[in-house]
């Protein structure tokens, strides 16, 4: 990748808002997450493996109805906004969140026993999503709820000034729903796989990830062994994450040598000035 030649360039790219959403459930060993193989003709991250997500939409709020959510706004920003120091609020994230795992992999997260269909009415649910649907339209007409109370705090990473599409995207870690089968959406996903973070982390593994996939299974690792709900109770008790704010090592010719995190040598020069 080649960073934008000139500051002018860099703080004219807009920055997104979006949500990535950490599906965990406990494996034959240890704890696993859910991952989705991007297409090669994605304009963002081709062939890598990511966690379900994706940019906020305008469609993104909460509905007017009150019972079609389980928790209201003022509740969504003090256990989410508050935490991940948003500014302007956790319900558009949240609902972001909601969507794209059901939009890119087929999982109503938070779904309670009495919502459960057969896979063959959550397809027909998800066509009716990928056709211009709102979720909170197909929750309406599903008897469902959009239970955002099952999305807990996690991280907050902002792309580094000087790449051409950036993004401030939240992470945040939801409990696999039980009695659904996960699958891929064919378009923007290719493949989909529940991995062990220690097992796709090892050197020999050919799994394509980029940084910050990476450095996000690496603050999986303490809770491989302890299980997702170890991990789930520790995201419930998280309180101030700031937003994480890598910076590029730029060559001389424009190349991107490598991402420099908060606190590695040489990050207070890397990349192009800050304004």
């Amino acid at each position: 990748m080649k960073a934008l030649a000139s500051l002018q360039a860099a703080v004219a790219v807009p920055v997104r808002r979006a949500t990535t959403t950490l599906i965990v459930r406990d494996g034959p060993g240890n704890l696993e997450v859910l991952m989705v193989r991007r297409s090669l003709q994605a304009r963002f991250m081709p062939g890598s493996y990511v966690f379900p997500g994706g940019a906020v939409d305008p469609a993104d709020q909460l509905p007017a109805a009150p019972d079609l959510c389980d928790e209201d706004a003022a509740a969504l920003d003090m256990r989410l906004g508050r935490v991940l120091r948003l500014p302007d609020g956790a319900d558009a994230h949240a609902l972001a969140g909601l969507r794209e795992c059901f939009e890119e992999c087929g999982l109503w997260l938070g779904a309670a026993a009495s919502e459960q269909r057969p896979a063959a009415a959550w397809a027909a649910l998800r066509r009716q999503l990928n056709g211009g649907a709102t979720l909170a339209a197909i929750a309406a007409g599903a008897d469902l709820v959009l239970r955002t109370s099952c999305l807990r705090p996690w991280a907050r990473w902002v792309t580094p000034l000087g790449a051409p599409r950036r993004f401030d995207t939240v992470f945040v870690v939801a409990p696999a729903p039980a009695g659904q089968q996960a699958e891929v959406d064919a378009g923007e996903t290719t493949a989909l796989a529940w991995v062990d973070p220690e097992q796709v982390l090892q050197p020999d593994s050919d799994v394509p990830l980029e940084f910050a996939t990476r450095a996000v299974l690496q603050s999986l690792r303490p809770f491989a062994a302890a299980g997702s709900q170890a991990m789930l109770s520790h995201a419930e008790g998280l309180r101030d994450l700031a937003p994480v704010h890598p910076r590029l090592d730029i060559g001389a010719d424009g190349s991107v040598r490598r991402v420099v995190m908060p606190g590695d040598a040489g990050y207070d020069n890397a990349g192009p000035a800050q304004p």
